[in-house]
């Protein structure tokens, strides 16, 4: 879920590693191309052979190269073979195709020109046939094909990463990443691997940008323009409705079990409800006609729910009730964080807080304590985390961050939070409260999201999505 509570942005540095892309056998010049060569005999002295190591995918190639005219030449097949294209030799010249069928580039030896996907470029350099190979410059071959070329750290990568601005993180079972592309003109869902450059369209529902990750992580739940609620296959993107009930619902939660989703029903968010997964039927779990209810929270074994209720001034007239004599109580308004007994029939909601700041992030943790992020109403304090027990006492859990973000992971906390030198820190937090350093940077973060098993983080980070995993930073984005 975006978390645009908090402020954050880019990291300084990042690990640009990768699975290899499994290279696509190229068709061979060797004898079959001598033809090429016909009247193209490179002067001795201007020709010099050599090798130069770039790191492909994450994985160190020595590539051959040639010094032709004073420019660096790659042999073509090689480059062509290591970022998973294929190379096809034909009368007129070489073709060839990305692995994504995405490309499509023809160039000949001896000829500057050279055409992608139908559009004709030009090489500072004509390819060279030299000592049976194909020379070729290597950054116009590489993004001709799709790829991605960093001169300054020698960096390739087989498909160039998106640019744009994006949130809305999502991780999948399959440990890939959906973000929401938010400067595109219509809805793009991206679906990620954990590999720079690869990745797809996964969904352009314009519903479908936020959603609710089952526990399995094989779903997503939305709902629809029309106020259904739809499931949407994290593998496949097929979407199909559930059930027949088009009440506003905000707040969606899966039980841990993923047989029902709770939410917060109607139009002034007053009531609680389920839906079961299965049959699509609706069943009222409280109805008490409190309005402006939030951030709602199911235990594990569903026995209690917590959530706020952001309470409003009370109008107050006289006996006359003449427009001059109303006044407003202001004195008990706020956001108030409640526990209910889901266990127990017709219990009543009970009050954890009382207090006046504003409560954020609430979370249930496995010891039925429930912790929350406390930030100052006037802003004249910092924020603090709070764990507020079953007799609603509370207290702080020490940091040396000022806490911006929280969320719930199965062992206790995922928290970010900025330094007294303004760096951010991001920290694992166990039942005991033993805190845990996931990551650190310099810079600020404006999204976090955790995988299932909390091994991995994605942010947004600038204008960029990374995935952090062992203190490492991956950047999947331009």
């Amino acid at each position: 879920m975006k978390n645009s509570k908090w402020i954050s942005a880019t990291l300084a540095s990042a690990l640009l590693a990768t699975v290899g892309v499994g290279s696509v056998s190229a068709a061979s010049t060797g004898s079959n191309v001598k033809f090429v060569a016909t009247n193209q005999v490179a002067a001795a002295t201007a020709v010099k052979e050599g090798t130069t190591t770039w790191n492909v995918n994450g994985t160190p190639i020595v590539f051959n190269t040639i010094n032709s005219s004073g420019y660096k030449l790659y042999s073509l097949t090689q480059v062509a073979g290591e970022i998973g294209a294929k190379v096809v030799l034909g009368t007129s010249g070489f073709e060839l195709n990305d692995s994504k069928g995405l490309h499509n580039v023809q160039l000949k030896t001896g000829s500057k020109s050279y055409q992608v996907d139908g559009n004709s470029e030009s090489f500072t350099v004509a390819p060279v046939f030299y000592n049976g190979k194909t020379y070729v410059e290597l950054t116009k071959l590489v993004t001709a094909l799709g790829g991605e070329l960093d001169a300054d750290v020698s960096t390739i990568l087989s498909f160039a990463r998106p640019e744009g601005l994006f949130d809305t993180l999502h991780w999948t079972a399959a440990g890939n990443l959906i973000a929401n592309k938010s400067d595109a003109e219509t809805t793009q869902l991206i679906k990620f691997s954990t590999e720079p450059g690869n990745y797809e369209v996964f969904s352009s529902n314009d519903s479908a940008v936020d959603f609710a990750v089952s526990p399995d992580q094989q779903w997503g739940a939305f709902n629809d323009e029309k106020g259904l609620l739809n499931l949407i296959n994290l593998s496949s993107g097929a979407v199909k409705t559930l059930g027949t009930d088009n009440s506003v619902k905000t707040d969606l939660v899966w039980s841990k079990d993923g047989k029902s989703i709770y939410f917060i029903q109607g139009d002034k968010q007053e009531k609680i409800a389920k839906i079961s997964v299965e049959t699509g039927d609706v069943k009222s779990v409280l109805a008490d006609k409190v309005e402006n209810k939030s951030e709602l929270r199911i235990s594990a074994d569903e026995k209690s729910a917590v959530y706020i209720v952001n309470l409003t001034g009370v109008a107050k007239n006289d006996a006359d009730s003449t427009e001059d004599s109303l006044t407003v109580d202001f004195s008990s308004a706020g956001e108030q964080l409640y526990k209910l007994d889901l266990a127990t029939k017709d219990a009543k909601p009970a009050a954890l807080t009382t207090t006046a700041d504003n409560k954020l992030y609430p979370e249930i943790l496995a010891d039925g304590n429930v912790a929350y992020l406390s930030a100052d109403a006037d802003g004249n304090a910092k924020n603090t985390l709070k764990l507020v027990k079953a007799d609603a006492t509370s207290t702080n859990i020490a940091l040396d961050i000022e806490v911006n973000w929280s969320t719930g992971v199965s062992n206790g906390l995922v928290v970010a939070g900025t330094t007294a030198d303004g760096s951010t820190v991001i920290y694992s937090i166990d039942g005991s409260g033993a805190k845990t350093e996931l990551f650190r940077t310099a810079e600020d973060v404006s999204e976090v999201s955790v995988s299932k098993d909390g091994s991995k983080l994605a942010i947004v980070s600038g204008d960029s999505v990374w995935v952090i995993q062992g203190g490492k930073g991956l950047q999947l984005t331009k």
